[in-house]
């Protein structure tokens, strides 16, 4: 199926360009090869938060598979929404290991009783607004194809849509890590307090920083995406392939590494012990055993 005629009215194209073939390999490869990693790590450490990240990595590769398809073809319908719905949602699986181990963090580190809401609720909210992102994405990408002018145009405003969600969510989930941590300074300055036999402070402020860390590539990723959108069919983002590359794939990658050599799950591979806090204020683990 062809791009639609221009005209003054209308000009939508599935590209701007032909779609890079080099850049589309090194993409599957490094993609897989982090895919592979994390699988390997999933097999050590038997955390099921790291098959999200799996998932994500293999969205990526499939994603820059079909954008392959489309160098050879860039007027492919199937391949230009295939590459386009898995190219977007594909951060959303890493987006929700982060919000899984936040909840996760709060539960280990004993601080549910200084958190603002429930730790498995923080897990709740996040998880269940990134699954509306990622429905809202995936139908907007879905839809853009069609080549009719009114669809194609409400593709357009539904993915922005869910961009915009994306990144509201990431800010006030930030906000919330950070409400959370400074909840945890001001216990933490009032009693001194040990979690399997080491500072609680040590791990869930590692663990926080760790997820700042992860959480910045992907809002700046998200934010991204979203002014590329916001900018039309015709803006200057979507007719530059390399900015794809730079301000998507790049920073995607980098989150990858970060999971995989900073190993935040293992910071909440103890998720089925349980938190108990004595009446001094001491606070131990009791394994579910």
């Amino acid at each position: 199926m062809a791009n639609p005629p221009s005209s003054p009215e209308f000009d939508w194209k599935m590209y701007r360009y032909v779609p890079s073939l080099a850049g589309a390999i090194v993409c599957i490869t490094i993609f897989l090869i982090m895919a592979l990693l994390h699988l390997y790590q999933y097999f050590q450490l038997k955390n099921r938060i790291i098959i999200f990240v799996v998932i994500g990595a293999m969205s990526e590769v499939a994603g820059y598979s079909a954008r392959i398809a489309s160098h050879f073809d860039n007027e492919a319908w199937g391949a230009f929404i295939s590459q386009g719905v898995l190219t977007l949602i594909g951060p959303l699986w890493f987006a929700a290991t982060v919000y899984m181990m936040l909840g996760r963090t709060i539960t280990l580190s004993g601080g549910e009783d200084v958190s603002f809401i429930p730790a498995r609720w923080y897990t709740r909210i996040f998880v269940t607004a990134d699954v509306t992102t990622l429905i809202i994405q995936g139908s907007g990408a879905s839809i853009m194809g069609t080549l009719q002018l009114a669809l194609a145009l409400a593709g357009e405003k539904i993915i922005i849509a869910g961009l915009a969600l994306q990144v509201a969510t990431f800010i006030v989930f930030l906000v919330a890590s950070v409400d959370f941590q400074r909840r945890m300074n001001r216990k933490a300055d009032r009693h001194t307090s040990t979690i399997t036999g080491e500072p609680v402070d040590g791990s869930w402020r590692k663990m926080l920083h760790i997820l700042y860390s992860i959480s910045a590539l992907i809002l700046f990723r998200c934010t991204f995406r979203l002014i590329e959108y916001a900018m039309g069919n015709a803006g200057w983002l979507m007719r530059h392939e390399w900015t794809l590359y730079c301000f998507d794939a790049l920073p995607m990658f980098v989150v990858l590494v970060l999971l995989l050599v900073l190993q935040p799950s293992q910071y909440v591979d103890g998720v089925d012990n349980k938190v108990e806090v004595s009446s001094d204020g001491e606070m131990g683990v009791v394994s579910s055993k």
